[in-house]
């Protein structure tokens, strides 16, 4: 097996031998001498519980942390292309897209550096620390067809998920299998030569079982030039939970991609002088297993493993030298290539109806290796680096309430990295609804951290083996009022975030990674949503964001003081919905090579589309991204795609 190969030191195979085989065993003996139930005859459908603020199950408005949940009824009535464009409608998340879907595509938590959110797949972390933006994930390559919800929870986490969880976590969650079967194919076409299909299967596997498979591939044409992406996606998803014994998961995600884009800093097609462009392709393979048992001794014992791997190669022309820097960026070649295996142990308490609590400890364990050359007066300078690394955690989480409308929840993580000091990471959150007046009060306080990426510990250019974790503190308070009769709900959370250690690049020569900044983040959310009838639905946000470098003129890119949005739904008819999104955008300091320093100008743009279901067996949808066919950048000389029309058919059996 790959996952406990040679590759692997010889105390980690036996801690993942032993953890593997425990999963493996469990199941069989469970299910040897425990006959499958019967379907039940009624199914409660319950509100989603969020599994990413608290390993305490708990519910968006019955938890302290400030979270959004996005629904399958909201990714279906907005029917976006890519999973960047179902984000953009969150409140203090701002996401951009250099160019075209071939363009990397980075997220901004509250004024935090892409690299600070962890990004989750059905609980299973999917950062990358050998890429060169310190370990972000690239949500762009996701097929959305397959997700369920998504989880977007504000403010450091690392109490929750260790490393990587400074300015909060995103969980993706795939979509369950049904009680019926049910088979659906999709296929969309649009304008510049964009088309995409998919297929899905669920159903039950037994009658204490359900699965689901779904497979997509898309091509984005070439809505910017230069620019170009092809991607396949593969999930599946197997749930057992037959009485007796243990409930079992499996999941599985593939991911294959190729893409073309002007190169980072180059000016894009705009005011790049070398007209080549960047070529990347990237596999990604994530597994999980998780079993849930029955309470044994006062706990509810879940055991999680999982695995992740991938490839991925790049070829630069490299960047012409110019305004911001005089020597420019020779071509380049880098062949990466990362595997990482996590496995948990935790269980959940009950000492009163109102006390609960979580306790465990987890293991992580990662190697990578890059290859890399630089063309220099055209001889190849190669260089490579290959780091492995180990992280054992433990954690205990306590919540109270419900009491006259109180909750308090808190924990603890202690982290002990291989090679770096100890972490210990609290958090404490509060909630208070006043049921007189249907106001809720919220409060958070945590501290994250995040490990040095791989790249900048070992990159032969710029690497730096003597980097110290970046950590983090942030604090927010909500206030949220309801209106007549919960139909109207506005909420305001101001929020004050400090980031330690920030690794940044430093001048040369010769130019290398170091710790060397402070950075704060405050600012305001505003969010109001409406159910205006049984049928129309309206949600609105603002956010100020205000950031600032310690003893620096210094300000940091692609950070917008002022963004918010518009969602307005409505069910026309059981059999028709329309969707509209809107987005503004404030002035955005970027800068490029060709062209140093740019304020990018404000923008707005909007998104419509619409649903039909003609029949019980048949859907179309038609969707006009950009609307106004608005004319902007979110980075220096790469225009944003114009207005595009998409249509769809979806055919179920």
């Amino acid at each position: 097996m790959i996952l406990v190969g040679s590759s692997f030191s010889n105390k980690q195979r036996k801690f993942l031998v032993t953890a593997f085989l425990i999963f493996l065993v469990f199941p069989c003996l469970a299910l040897s001498d425990t006959g499958l139930a019967e379907e039940s005859e009624s199914t409660v459908i319950l509100p989603p519980v969020i599994v990413s603020a608290s390993r305490i199950p708990g519910t968006v408005w019955g938890s302290p942390a400030d979270i959004t949940l996005i629904t399958r009824d909201e990714i279906e009535a907005s029917n976006p292309s890519t999973a960047v464009d179902l984000l953009r409608q969150v409140p203090g998340l701002h996401v951009d897209q250099m160019g075209g879907r071939g363009g990397i595509s980075s997220v901004y938590l509250r004024g935090s550096d892409p690299n600070f959110t962890l990004v989750l797949i059905d609980g299973i972390r999917v950062n990358d620390p050998t890429n060169p933006r310190g370990g972000s994930f690239d949500l762009s390559v996701l097929d959305v067809g397959n997700v369920e919800r998504m989880e977007i929870v504000r403010g450091p986490l690392s109490s929750v998920h260790g490393s990587d969880a400074v300015a909060g976590v995103i969980n993706i969650v795939t979509r369950h299998g049904t009680t019926e079967p049910e088979y659906s194919v999709q296929m969309t076409g649009g304008g510049k030569g964009y088309y995409s299909g998919s297929v899905e299967a669920r159903g039950p596997c037994s009658t204490n079982g359900d699965y689901t498979l779904a497979a997509a591939y898309a091509d984005n044409g070439e809505l910017v030039e230069g620019d170009q992406f092809r991607g396949k996606n593969f999930s599946g998803k197997v749930t057992l939970f037959p009485d007796g014994a243990p409930e079992l998961q499996c999941s599985l995600f593939y991911s294959d991609n190729d893409r073309e884009s002007f190169p980072d800093d180059s000016g894009g097609p705009e005011y790049a002088v070398i007209r080549e462009v960047d070529k990347r392709d990237s596999e990604l393979l994530i597994a999980g297993l998780e079993m849930d048992f029955d309470r044994v001794s006062g706990l509810e014992l879940t055991a999680k493993g999982s695995w992740y791997h991938h490839e991925k190669d790049a070829s630069s022309p490299g960047v012409a030298p110019g305004v911001r820097d005089p020597s420019g960026i020779p071509p380049n070649t880098s062949d990466s290539s990362l595997d990482r295996a996590d496995i948990e142990l935790a269980g959940l308490f009950s000492m009163s109806e109102r006390l609960w609590g979580s306790i465990g400890i987890d293991g992580q364990f990662e190697e990578g290796d890059e290859d890399t050359s630089l063309i220099k007066s055209g001889i190849s300078v190669p260089s490579r680096f290959e780091l492995e690394r180990e992280l054992y955690g433990s954690f205990i989480e306590l919540r109270y309430g419900p009491a006259a409308g109180f909750t308090v929840e808190g924990g603890l993580r202690v982290d002990m990295p291989q090679d770096f000091d100890t972490e210990v990471s609290p958090k404490i959150g509060v909630m208070y609804k006043i049921m007189s007046s249907d106001t809720t009060l919220k409060a958070n306080w945590g501290k994250g951290f995040k490990l040095p990426s791989f790249y900048s510990l070992g990159n032969a250019i710029v690497g730096n083996p003597d980097l110290v974790p970046e950590t983090s503190e942030g604090f927010d308070f909500s206030v949220i009022q309801d209106l007549l009769d919960g139909r109207v709900r506005i909420s305001m959370t101001p929020f004050y975030s400090r980031f330690f250690d920030i690794i940044d690049l430093e001048e040369g020569p010769p130019p290398r990674l170091v710790n060397r900044s402070e950075v704060t983040a405050k600012g305001i959310d505003w969010s109001l949503t409406a159910r205006v009838s049984d049928s129309l639905w309206c949600n609105a946000n603002v956010t100020y964001t205000e950031t600032d470098v310690k003893d620096t003129d210094e300000e940091l890119r692609n950070r917008p003081e002022w963004r918010g949005g518009v969602n307005v739904r409505w069910k026309a008819r059981n059999d028709l919905v329309f969707n509209l999104d809107g987005l503004y955008v404030g002035e955005v300091l970027d800068s490029s090579i060709p062209t140093g320093d740019r304020t990018l100008d404000e923008y707005t743009r909007l998104d419509v589309s619409a649903v039909w279901s003609m029949t019980q067996k048949c859907e179309l949808a038609v969707a006009i991204d950009n609307l106004f066919d608005a004319d902007y950048e979110e980075a220096v000389g790469f225009p944003a795609p114009g207005i595009q029309a998409r249509a769809s058919v979806r055919l179920i059996f």
